[in-house]
């Protein structure tokens, strides 16, 4: 994998175009690059819970990461390996075996399942919100070199993250009284590093003040997230449309032509912001290899949904008589080797951060 030279940016045909890489661009000064980026240690944090596959085994000062781009080299091999590999499932009714892929979340497959629900969240949305459904979407960043240098991908991951409680309580506060959903999603910027959306589904006209105080919560609460990339006037920060369009905007989609007075695809918009790659993804932008590592390392989720966005999102995957599948995973056949899973909930074994040096003091 090149990871020398920035990878394009990839279009978005949508009314909400994405500024958030310029917020990105505010926070990084001309050097260091994404190269010094990728010789930092995954964290250097004790505590952090990471894939056993990530341990530097050559680091006998306690349990210590390696490198992001060690990292990413590992999810590389993580993608090939699994390339080879498919789940053995048992029908416990009738004792039926049968052999199939169980697609982990970098693949083409596992894109078109989230893109699933995202439709599913539109119906949903559309048929309980009607006209009424107004969407905004906010991005909120923090710096990946706030002192000069490039922060730990998870450490800084983390620190985004923290205003997480922060944000969700002010938006239940500014939305108090009123229906309204979220899908908080984790997008790279060209950098590497990560940053957040959310979308906010609300009965009813929303507008920017309502929601300043939300953008507000975040920059109070995470490190590294400066008020100069979180202007509140710029649609990179808050941007509100309706969803759906008038007679004007469906003959301007009918033709081709971008409208900007609303949205007609709402789950469309949502999976372009996801910031997945829908081919091979060893061949996805170096940005996105190097956040995919990052999610992988760590276990985190790309994207984070209300309870009732959750719900309608549901609907795709939940069996038309409610019952349990009777197939459950037993084994792993890996080329022509097969292993029996003991543990068939698929955990995946992990190490926890930590040095031999006594703490200061």
């Amino acid at each position: 994998m090149s990871v020398d030279h920035p990878a394009d940016r990839e279009g978005r045909s949508t009314s909400w175009p994405s500024k958030s890489d310029r917020a990105d661009t505010q926070n990084r000064p001309e050097k260091p690059s994404r190269r010094d980026a990728l010789r930092r240690p995954l964290t250097e944090r004790d505590g952090v819970p990471l894939r056993e596959e990530v341990r530097d085994l050559g680091n006998l000062d306690g349990a210590r990461p390696i490198s992001w781009r060690g990292a990413t080299k590992e999810w590389r091999r993580y993608i090939e390996e699994s390339r080879d590999t498919d789940a053995v499932f048992q029908n416990e009714a009738t004792g039926e075996y049968a052999a199939g892929s169980d697609p982990h979340r970098f693949a083409p497959e596992y894109s078109n399942k989230q893109y699933a629900k995202l439709k599913d969240l539109e119906r949903g949305l559309r048929r309980d919100y009607g006209k009424r459904l107004h969407t905004a979407m906010l991005s909120l960043t923090a710096s990946w070199c706030p002192d000069g240098s490039p922060l730990p991908p998870v450490d800084h991951l983390h620190d985004l993250d923290a205003s997480w409680e922060s944000v969700r309580r002010e938006l239940s506060r500014q939305l108090d009284g009123r229906r309204w959903e979220y899908l908080a999603i984790l997008e790279p910027h060209e950098s590497g590093y990560l940053h957040i959306h959310i979308a906010v589904f609300v009965d009813g006209v929303v507008t920017t003040g309502d929601l300043a105080p939300v953008v507000e919560a975040h920059v109070r609460n995470s490190p590294h997230a400066g008020s100069e990339a979180h202007d509140v006037s710029d649609d990179s920060t808050i941007s509100i449309n309706r969803v759906g369009l008038d007679r004007r905007g469906q003959h301007a989609a009918a033709e081709g032509i971008e409208y900007e007075d609303g949205i007609g695809n709402l789950g469309t918009y949502l999976a372009e912001y996801l910031g997945t790659h829908s081919g091979d993804p060893l061949d996805a932008p170096d940005h996105q290899q190097m956040a995919n590592a990052v999610l992988w390392s760590t276990g985190k989720q790309r994207w984070r949904p209300s309870q009732g966005a959750q719900q309608y999102m549901a609907a795709e995957t939940s069996q038309d008589d409610g019952e349990e599948s009777p197939w459950q995973i037993v084994g792993i056949v890996s080329g022509t080797e097969y292993h029996e899973c003991e543990d068939v909930s698929g955990g995946v074994d992990r190490f926890e951060t930590s040095t031999l040096d006594p703490p200061d003091g």
